[in-house]
């Protein structure tokens, strides 16, 4: 699948990840927004009692809603898989001052039926012949390494089965395991068995994204650790903020309170033109990129993830017409 379209974007300094509008992470820079790219899928899937699986991104039976938390680069998608009744928040945000992108589920059981739920990730990152994907499980996370990196997958629960080769074979059915705990393949999967979900029952999980740099395992495999530790509701309060306080220190405008439909508008767009900024920005050179690529394989461009200092001088441009009142004239 080509991936065209962001329809959501979180990060912090390091981290920044995209998303469609349901929900599904394409993509996930670190250490910074204009360098390595390492997602090519990451697939979240449910077996609820004897079905095959169910991916949270895409299925026929599934609805959607998505929005960031107010004044936030914190993003919320709901899902609702209208066969099984099963409503799931999902809500992605990195942390402010780690280098860590969790998610939260959110799950409750609408239907009459209990609902046994296996929750199974795919991840797949970007490989060729020249950087090629490694992957292990070990201490209940699974690590996916390559050229001085590795990505991880973790929670603070423990994984039920693991498949790092030949997942292609089988992933469709929602059954994993095999007998390999290491090995040259680009993608793997995990299962956490959650719970029985009785009628009206909620439950709720977080995983746990990171990127490492460098190749001291131990070390890495050592902080892995300590992220499995992480208070969640801590870390979203201090997230949450974090941007809050970024949003009023760069409001600059001060656009006026209204309840028009027009006005909320613009002041809706303004302020997430300023929470957008810092995540396209490589806070170590100071170039600011045009966007998040779109277009990595150049099928339809010729790539559009450059710092153009003409759009910096637009956005200057914009925001003088805004100082001076003059809002209605052609900017360009």
């Amino acid at each position: 699948m080509e991936k065209y379209y962001n329809d959501a974007i979180i990060g912090n300094k390091e981290i920044t990840a995209s998303f469609t509008k349901k929900g599904e992470l394409i993509r996930f820079f670190y250490p910074n927004t204009d360098y390595r790219q390492f997602i090519d899928f990451l697939h979240i899937g449910l077996k609820i009692n004897d079905s095959s699986m169910i991916y949270l991104h895409e299925d026929i039976n599934n609805t959607y809603k998505q929005y960031y938390t107010e004044d936030t680069n914190i993003l919320n998608t709901e899902i609702l898989n209208t066969y099984f009744e099963l409503k799931v928040l999902q809500t992605d945000y990195v942390c402010s001052d780690k280098n860590i992108l969790i998610r939260k589920y959110k799950m409750k059981n609408n239907n009459s039926i209990d609902l046994d739920i296996n929750f199974i990730i795919y991840s797949s990152l970007l490989t060729d012949e020249n950087n090629q994907v490694s992957g292990y499980y070990k201490n209940n996370c699974l690590f996916q390494y390559m050229h001085d990196y590795t990505f991880t997958i973790c929670s603070d629960r423990k994984i039920e089965k693991s498949q790092i080769n030949n997942n292609q074979a089988n992933i469709q059915t929602g059954i994993i395991g095999d007998k390999d705990y290491v090995g040259m393949s680009n993608d793997s999967s995990i299962n956490y068995n959650l719970q029985t979900l009785k009628p009206n029952e909620e439950i709720e999980f977080c995983i746990y994204i990171t990127a490492f740099h460098g190749s001291d395992v131990k070390n890495i495999e050592k902080q892995v650790e300590d992220v499995k530790n992480i208070d969640y509701e801590k870390e979203l309060e201090r997230t949450k903020k974090y941007w809050e306080k970024y949003v009023k220190d760069h409001d600059t405008i001060k656009l006026t309170n209204s309840n028009s439909e027009y006005m909320k508008k613009l002041k809706s767009i303004y302020k997430r033109t300023i929470l957008l900024y810092p995540l396209l920005t490589n806070h170590i050179t100071g170039g600011i990129s045009a966007a998040v690529e779109i277009d990595e394989d150049r099928t339809k461009c010729g790539r559009y993830s450059y710092c153009w200092p003409r759009d910096r001088n637009i956005h200057n441009k914009c925001i003088r017409h805004f100082r001076n009142g003059k809002r209605n004239r052609k900017i360009l």
